[in-house]
């Protein structure tokens, strides 16, 4: 275990933290459960890109700019999109699937560490969907 590492470790531990805090405060409010699932991804991509940096940078050099960018910058957007409240679904949806499709593209090397951040933004996704569609009253015949 490298510094890097560590350094990840500490850096998603805070953010998580700041994820379970925002839900006690929020309470069982609408969106909530998405919210604290994309923070989670958030922290999952920021543990995974600190830590593989040092590797990525000796392997890879310049390019290591963008192989670690894309992720964090598709982890980043569904956050934006819930602080802007627009197309949060559809952004969440859309960031999940790039990441997925990032880890598959780098196969074997350091994209493996990618599905998890991915896969909690597909939960996310589809928790944030059905709160949407729980919210929307009904119209009742009298």
């Amino acid at each position: 275990m490298n510094v890097a590492t560590i350094v990840g470790g500490l850096v998603a531990l805070f953010i998580a933290a700041m994820a379970f805090v925002s839900l006690r405060r929020r309470g069982p409010a609408s969106g909530s459960v998405g919210l604290v699932l994309r923070l989670l991804a958030i922290a999952a991509t920021a543990w995974v890109v600190i830590a593989l940096l040092p590797f990525t940078i000796d392997d890879s050099g310049a390019a290591a700019s963008y192989l670690l960018g894309v992720p964090v910058v598709a982890a980043i957007c569904p956050l934006i999109a819930d602080l802007t409240h627009r197309a949060v679904a559809t952004t969440t949806t859309v960031a999940a699937l790039v990441l997925l499709v990032w880890a598959l593209l780098l196969g074997l090397g350091i994209g493996l560490w990618f599905v998890i951040p991915a896969l909690l933004l597909g939960v996310a996704a589809i928790a944030t969907m059905t709160s949407r569609g729980a919210t929307v009253p009904r119209k009742q015949d009298a």
